[in-house]
């Protein structure tokens, strides 16, 4: 395990220092990176996360700043420093208050030392102390990497996997393979709902194989140490997990867009053509779905009964893989009815059984008509999932939502403006409805008039009953209607940029 702030606080040199937590922060167990000392305002420019900044205290009231600690202490938290440990002997023996408030509000843990020893001394100390650790975890790594290789080399099946990886450890192992079915189990007790493990992502070749769950009553398994498993364990399962061609079908459809928002035309026929391949109507309607799982033993039991239900209607059936601890796939109709938001209210109405399970956090799409709605969704989950998991707040485990919930968000956390702006409207006014400018120029009117039908009508000069045909024929191609209300306001916004972008396309080209 990485060294902590507690741990550097126990530091034999350290305590020299009699060090004193004067502001308590998020956790005295955040992992500590390296040591590092600089006193500059902007110190956080140099900072790459993890750090435990040691200061002098004279430095936080020099030329000023302490009435620019709020920034200050902003600009360490969003370095994602360990820890801010500041020395107040002599000049300086009490923190600023408007540095304390700050790091209280903010959640920035602050250490005091109350007796002087060279900073030098401090780094040199602690900075060893995280070698020796990095040095002994990688050992313990390889040490385990031999020992599993051994376990393994004469494995003939998936349950003599199992078998290998539970005697190493000492833990309980299941095994899924890529369709969420169970295909060995060493131990009996993983799928209590209080004994979540980690899951860890079985692959061959970028091909998922499916996911292998340990549990953690023994052995606490780090980054390092459950790559190197996956790494072991997936050449040797990947002779009995092999799906096949469909298998591979499948994945590149729901892999989504190479650029992760938009599939270009040859990615788009060969996803028609994977999707003809797997028997799928051009009358067919989906609806994408991801689903984060904390635990695959817990989960996989929901799951299975919600698909059970949902292809117990007529003409639905669905198609998913397990990539690890992401089920990711979708419902669909070979023929919607013609009525796409009760497609939509029935897949919604399946989703909503999973996500009362606290081991998973499911997200959904829009329905999709077409094999480019349908990929370009599977970018946006994707986007969330991969937002979700970079967040240092836990999963929302046992919720169900909408992609649009967080477009704002990761619109927000793109870099260029202009990939934002596609980004916003790819994954709201989809394909199809690009190209229809009369309900563009609708919808653009409802957003100028705060989605008021009248001042909408008197904007267009058409009648109130056009109006609703239109929007009918809108609900009709994306599958949302006005009552859901996050979604429609979405969707207002992405065509008015749709035609913002066109107009100022059309502009730019008459200027040359």
């Amino acid at each position: 395990m990485a060294v902590t702030v507690r741990e550097v606080l126990d530091d034999a040199l350290v305590a020299t220092a009699e060090p004193q937590v004067e502001v308590a922060g998020d956790s005295l167990d955040n992992p500590v990176r390296w040591v590092f000392t600089n006193e500059r305002e902007d110190v956080a420019s140099f900072l790459a996360g993890g750090e435990l900044l040691v200061v002098e205290g004279r430095s936080l009231v020099a030329d000023g700043r302490e009435k620019r600690a709020d920034e200050y202490v902003k600009s360490l938290v969003n370095a994602d420093i360990a820890a801010l440990m500041v020395e107040l002997v002599e000049e300086v023996t009490q923190l600023p208050k408007m540095l304390v408030k700050a790091a209280k509000h903010e959640g920035l843990t602050i250490i005091g030392l109350r007796r002087r020893i060279p900073f030098v001394d401090i780094c040199q100390s602690v900075n060893t102390m995280i070698v020796r650790d990095q040095m002994r975890m990688q050992m313990q790594v390889d040490v385990m990497s031999t020992s599993l290789r051994s376990e393994l080399a004469q494995a003939s099946n998936p349950k003599a996997v199992a078998d290998g990886i539970a005697n190493l450890f000492g833990e309980d192992v299941v095994i899924f393979d890529v369709d969420g079915l169970e295909v060995a189990r060493a131990g009996q007790n993983i799928n209590t709902a209080t004994d979540c493990g980690i899951v860890l992502a079985l692959e061959e070749q970028k091909r998922p194989l499916g996911a292998l769950e340990i549990s953690q009553r023994n052995t606490v398994f780090d980054e390092a140490m459950c790559r190197r498993i996956e790494q072991i364990a997936a050449p040797v399962l990947t002779l009995y997990l092999d799906g096949g061609a469909r298998v591979g079908m499948v994945a590149h459809l729901i892999a989504g867009p190479e650029d992760g928002v938009h599939v270009s035309p040859m990615e788009a026929r060969e996803g028609h053509a994977m999707l003809d391949a797997l028997g799928f109507a051009a009358s067919g309607v989906y609806m994408p779905f991801a689903m984060k799982l904390k635990s695959v033993a817990n989960a996989m039991p929901a799951i299975v009964s919600m698909i059970d239900d949902f292809e117990s209607n007529g003409g639905c059936e669905s198609i998913c893989l397990l990539e690890g601890d992401l089920m990711i796939g979708f419902l669909a109709a070979q023929d919607s009815g013609g009525d796409v938001s009760v497609f939509s209210d029935r897949c919604l109405h399946a989703l909503t059984q999973v996500a009362a399970n606290e081991c998973v956090y499911t997200v959904h799409g829009r329905a999709a008509l077409d094999t480019i709605s349908l990929m370009d969704a599977f970018g946006a989950l994707r986007s969330v999932i991969r937002t979700c998991i970079s967040n240092d707040a836990e999963c929302p485990y046992g919720t169900l939502e909408c992609v649009d919930s967080s477009l704002l968000e990761r619109m927000l956390g793109m870099e260029r403006t202009d990939e934002a702006v596609r980004m916003v409207i790819t994954q709201t006014v989809g394909h199809e409805l690009m190209h229809n400018a009369m309900l563009i120029d609708t919808l653009c009117a409802c957003f100028d008039n705060l989605d008021n039908k009248t001042g909408a009508c008197e904007q267009l000069g058409i009648q109130r009953q056009t109006l609703y045909n239109r929007l009918d024929k809108v609900t009709q191609i994306v599958g949302i209607a006005p009552t859901d209300k996050i979604s429609w306001s979405m969707l207002l916004l992405g065509a008015k940029m749709a035609k913002s972008q066109h107009n100022h396309t059309i502009s730019s080209t008459s200027a040359l």
